[in-house]
């Protein structure tokens, strides 16, 4: 679980997804797209060397999904989102988090070194929960990220404890902003959940449940266009941002063209808090740098709003994108369409150094094993 505390038909390539029908995955020949492995051997894949409650119901649950969401019933999309679901909880609905309430005293202890801060802490944490524990308590039983927030739902619910609620975080969804067995945004589900007319309340009750946490997690995964010859990129694009991929592949090229050395990380604009808005990235000054010699009718103006459909595939129809394409071709050097992100991971929960990089290799070795039992019994 990688990012659990923090804190949309197209052509070309395998891995084209929206409403549309569409494979997943790396390429493979029509027959085999067509053939599906029997549920009970993805079933029994779940169930391997773990206790799962229900794996058939895990199963039945993702060919739902993918039937809702109009993707094709293929291995390769069955796997993909198996080795995520794998990665994030080891198919749990609500994965115990190993050192959770470890982190929320430490982060109390932190907050008491101010004192007004603790004697406002102190009388709260000594106040009684409805189980009949004090708060204080309480804190040894939190296992899991829905245990965190019913805890502090409970602990914030008081009018004094305002103060504390400036210090702790302004509300729930900024404790715990990634729920469920695929770990996916609650913002995220929302918006999705709007646009397909679905309900909206209560999305992180939805995502808490079996099939909320699979559908959500699976369009997150799956249901957007991409122009990836590899399953890898939409790995990495789960952990780091739908298109993060194609972004790092884009600033591979910049920096090729400029020599510059570009950060490879999938951002093209400054979207760190506090950023000021009026400075341009690292990307996109470089661009404006490499277009004042190279192509002196692109003016800043449109690089800015090229720049600004990065979360979307329309990047790629956008003058800046072809014309360092263009660019590239023109130095004999091949375009990059996709890169992996070069991302440190960031969590209270991480005590050591991971990366985007290794996030999708790992889910990527969950996924060639599932693939290879997969193929064994078409």
């Amino acid at each position: 679980m990688m990012r659990a505390f923090k804190l949309l038909c197209a052509t070309s390539a395998a891995l084209l997804l929206t409403a549309c029908p569409q494979q997943g995955g790396p390429k493979q020949s029509a027959a085999v797209q067509k053939l599906i492995a029997p549920d009970a051997v993805f079933a029994k894949m779940i169930q391997q060397g773990r206790r799962v409650d229900e794996p058939q119901g895990w199963v039945n649950d993702i060919l739902a999904t993918l039937d809702e969401l109009k993707l094709q019933r293929t291995n390769a999309n069955v796997c993909s989102v198996m080795a995520v679901i794998e990665q994030e909880s080891g198919f749990k609905e609500d994965p115990p988090v190993a050192g959770l309430n470890q982190l929320l005293t430490k982060k109390i202890a932190k907050m008491e070194e101010n004192l007004l801060m603790l004697a406002a802490l102190e009388v709260r944490l000594s106040q009684t929960m409805s189980n009949g524990l004090t708060f204080r308590q309480a804190i040894k039983n939190i296992k899991t990220e829905r245990d965190l927030v019913r805890w502090y739902e409970a602990f914030t619910e008081a009018q004094f404890t305002g103060l504390i609620l400036d210090r702790l975080g302004k509300g729930v969804d900024d404790l715990v902003s990634t729920v469920g067995s695929m770990q996916v945004s609650i913002d995220y589900s929302r918006r999705l959940a709007q646009t397909l007319g679905k309900p909206t309340a209560n999305m992180r009750d939805t995502l808490y449940t079996r099939v909320g946490g699979v559908f959500y997690g699976t369009a997150h995964l799956l249901y957007y266009p991409a122009r990836y010859d590899n399953v890898l990129y939409r790995f990495a694009d789960f952990n780091a941002g739908q298109y993060a991929s194609r972004n790092a592949g884009f600033q591979v090229m910049l920096s090729q063209l400029t020599g510059q050395k570009i950060v490879p990380d999938g951002d093209l604009l400054s979207h760190a808090s506090g950023t000021d808005r009026s400075k341009n990235s690292q990307t996109q000054a470089a661009l404006i740098q490499l277009f004042s010699k190279s192509a002196k009718n692109i003016q800043a103006q449109t690089i800015a709003d090229d720049l600004a459909r990065e979360k979307s595939i329309e990047f790629e129809n956008t003058t800046t994108y072809a014309t360092v394409i263009q660019l590239m071709q023109a130095k004999g050097l091949k375009p990059v369409p996709a890169a992996l992100p070069k991302i440190f991971l960031k969590s209270e929960k991480i005590t050591r150094s991971l990366t985007t990089e290794w996030y999708a290799n790992s889910v990527n070795a969950r996924y060639q094993r599932c693939m290879g039992v997969a193929e064994k019994n078409l």
